[in-house]
């Protein structure tokens, strides 16, 4: 799953934790009595949400097969290839052509007829003259070879991939507050309209100018278009739903990469693969006819008859007649007024996160963590075209390792713990990128798995960092938390293609790099303390105590357990908007 993709799990696992620390009557409660996990969810969750990851997925990973680089050299008039300039171990230089002028020794525009090896060295290098002829076995054709993107102007390339990067990254921010002031269902339709409309128009881009800013548009909708159905299906479900629902769409993110890998392999031409890429998920348009509201969103903004027709259609597709839905949300909206004042009083910002020592290490730790997992993902999906291999079969597989690492997880988070569970995904992430190093000359497809080891363990990786970052983060800062965490991981997503690059100097540098970047990661894990079978921090001080000082957070958590108490703070009105205003990629 991509970096944006996996962000959803802020989501879910922000609600999963805030939920267990509130008490009735709020949303969730509600939620349980109409069926929190019922026909109703399994069919809208397979409808909507699964379907809707397909664009995320086709859209923005169809880059490297965008701007596939070819081997290249330059174009020669018919019987002057001896111009080409040949290396000691026979590889043509892509940028280079030897001097014609210096050949004609007697200035009478006759060339000598002696072997131009005998002399080379002593000839100059010039640039191509007459544009370059590509290798077009892999790609019929790219951006690249249709605009010459190489040698001097090899630096578009990195810029259209940035560009979506900060499309991304702005885009998140403009809408998360869209979908928190006009609502999901209205906000997944703009973005998909702007998806729909600029990723087609890349396809008739008539220069890379043009390409970079359509680009750029793209990348505002990428992430969001993700996140926003996901998160109605999430706050249509309760506890014992999201676990679910959240591996299946890592898997199903996973299946979806590995596809757009099976259909670029079939259209080679990057104005094709673009408008297909883009263009069919017009059909998605066809939601307008059913896709509600959010009624958790509904809830947080005071639209209460909005949200009791929307909890009678789950009542009575989950076989729940019987439940008294005006009831219940009339009794829900008699504690709205004392919970907003309760929130008021408890009002806290992203400083509480670093005022005190532990809970400020704990935090730039945690930050960490997420960026190198950001990084790393991204890398090593665009990092494809620096492997030994076929570029379409790394891609395939780069995306179907993710599958059985979800899997793997999830067992382990209950069993191992969370900590020895991140920290040995990244620490496998960075064995497996460093191990290329090692790797003999003659030996491609082993340099190949080392990276796809390295993209089954940061894949699996960032499964686990969502999860736990929610259970170190107290509930009066845990939405305020992860979407800073979040943010800084996204900002920190403009290294990636840079990086990258660095496999024009040596191929496995990449791996390198990003092997030594989750090693670091994984290392760091040991310094968080464990959270399974702990219970969740709700206050600064709590946070603060809990892996300081053995055994006080428990005694702590011992006493307050003993007190009534209602964390008004995570009324729906208030983690909804939270939630919403800190979605990002």
């Amino acid at each position: 799953m991509s970096f944006q993709a996996m962000d959803t799990f802020a989501e879910i696992s922000n609600q999963i934790l805030m939920a267990s620390s509130t008490k009735p009557i709020d949303f969730d409660h509600v939620l349980s009595e109409v069926g929190d996990y019922g026909r109703y969810q399994i069919i809208f969750f397979f409808i909507i949400c699964l379907p809707a990851s397909l664009p995320s997925a086709f859209s923005a990973f169809n880059i490297p097969f965008v701007i596939g680089n070819p081997p290249h050299f330059c174009h020669l008039p018919p019987g002057k290839e001896y111009l080409r300039p040949i290396t000691n171990d026979t590889r043509i230089l892509e940028c280079k052509q030897y001097d014609e002028k210096q050949l004609d020794i007697d200035g009478n525009g006759i060339i000598s007829s002696y072997p131009i090896e005998n002399y080379a060295s002593h000839l100059r290098l010039i640039d191509c003259q007459n544009g370059w002829d590509y290798d077009n076995s892999t790609y019929l054709d790219s951006l690249v070879t249709e605009f010459n993107l190489v040698c001097d102007k090899e630096h578009w390339i990195e810029i259209s991939t940035t560009s979506f990067y900060v499309g991304s990254f702005i885009g998140n921010c403009l809408f998360g507050y869209i979908a928190d002031k006009f609502g999901r269902r209205r906000s997944f339709f703009v973005i998909l309209t702007v998806l729909v409309f600029c990723g087609t128009a890349n396809a008739f881009a008539k220069d890379i100018e043009a390409f970079i800013v359509l680009r750029f548009f793209t990348g505002l909708a990428f992430p969001a278009l993700f996140q926003i159905p996901f998160i109605i299906c999430m706050e249509f479900m309760g506890n014992s739903g999201r676990i679910f629902s959240g591996l299946m769409i890592s898997l199903f993110f996973g299946a979806a990469m590995a596809l757009l890998g099976v259909v670029a392999m079939f259209i080679r031409r990057w104005r094709q693969l673009t408008f297909f890429c883009n263009a069919p998920f017009a059909f998605l348009f066809v939601y307008l006819f059913f896709l509600p509201e959010s009624p958790r969103w509904s809830v947080s903004v005071g639209k209460w008859e909005e949200a009791k027709k929307q909890l009678k259609k789950i009542a009575k597709m989950n076989g729940k007649q019987e439940v008294d839905v005006d009831e219940l949300v009339d009794t829900m909206k008699n504690h709205q007024n004392a919970a907003e004042e309760e929130e008021t009083k408890r009002s806290h910002n992203v400083t509480d996160l670093f005022r005190t020592p532990n809970l400020r290490k704990k935090t730039l730790i945690v930050t960490y963590i997420w960026v190198m997992n950001a990084i790393i993902y991204n890398g090593l999906t665009l990092n494809v075209s620096n492997l030994p291999v076929d570029d379409y079969w790394s891609f395939i597989i780069n995306g179907a390792v993710e599958l059985p690492g979800y899997f793997v997880v999830w067992p382990l988070l209950q069993c191992a713990g969370r900590r020895w569970t991140l920290a040995a995904t990244m620490i496998v992430c960075g064995i497996g990128c460093v191990s290329a190093m090692f790797v003999p000359d003659g030996y491609p497809w082993l340099v190949a798995s080392a990276s796809f080891i390295g993209k089954f363990g940061v894949g699996s990786g960032f499964a686990v960092i969502y999860i736990f970052a929610g259970e170190l983060y107290p509930t009066v800062v845990r939405a305020i938390g992860m979407g800073m965490s979040s943010m800084v991981a996204g900002s920190g997503l403009l290294l990636a293609p840079h990086i990258v690059k660095l496999g024009q100097y040596i191929k496995i540098l990449p791996l390198l790099v990003m092997g030594s970047m989750a090693l670091s990661a994984g290392i760091l894990t040991f310094f968080l303390p464990e959270t399974l079978g702990a219970p969740l921090p709700m206050t600064i001080e709590d946070a603060e105590n809990f892996g300081k000082k053995p055994g006080m957070f428990t005694e702590a958590a011992k006493k307050r357990e003993s007190q009534p108490l209602i964390d008004h703070s995570q009324h729906p009105r208030n983690h909804v908007r939270r939630a919403s205003r800190l979605m990002n990629i």
